[in-house]
C-alpha cells in the first residue's frame, strides 16, 4: 500500500523543523509518499499553507492513483 501523508510542521530555534502537535498552530506543512516498509517514494517540503499541502495531495494522486491519504488530522 502506498500513503500520502500531510505532516504538519513547527520550526525550531536550531533551524530544523519538528512535528507540530495541537494546541499550537503549524509553520508549514511536509507531504510525503510512502510505501509499505516506509521508503519515502516522493516528497514536497515546506508548504506555507494547509491548502498548499492539498494540492500537492492533489498532484501526487496523479502519480500514485490508489494511494491511501493521511491528511494530518492526527
Amino acid at each position: 500500500m502506498i500513503e500520502i501523508v500531510i505532516y504538519p510542521m513547527k520550526n525550531t530555534p536550531d533551524g530544523g523543523a519538528t512535528l507540530c502537535e495541537p494546541p499550537e498552530d503549524p509553520d508549514s506543512y511536509d507531504v510525503v509518499v510512502h510505501n509499505d516498509d516506509g521508503t519515502a517514494l516522493a516528497e514536497t517540503e515546506d508548504l506555507p499553507t494547509y491548502d498548499e499541502a492539498i494540492a500537492a495531495v492533489d498532484r501526487f494522486l496523479l502519480q500514485f492513483p490508489r494511494a491511501e491519504v493521511n491528511y494530518g488530522d492526527f
